[in-house]
């Protein structure tokens, strides 16, 4: 079954939860390479869909110009 697609808010609640993590006093060395991993992707993915919506915001202002 293919994931479903995750928007900006889902995206970036994610990444706010791997940082205040960092922020805590619970960090390990195991856990903090897989997260800092896992916040690399999620920022990736956010620069994607952020490119992808400021795209289709030139194309709609094209049309009204």
């Amino acid at each position: 079954m293919k994931e479903k697609k995750r928007n900006y808010q889902i995206m970036s609640g994610e990444l706010a939860e791997i940082i205040e993590w960092f922020e805590s006093d619970k960090v390990n060395l195991d856990e903090a390479v897989s997260r800092y991993e896992q916040a690399l992707k999620l920022i990736s993915e956010i620069e994607v869909y952020l490119k992808s919506a400021e795209n289709k915001i030139k194309k709609i202002s094209t049309k009204f110009e």
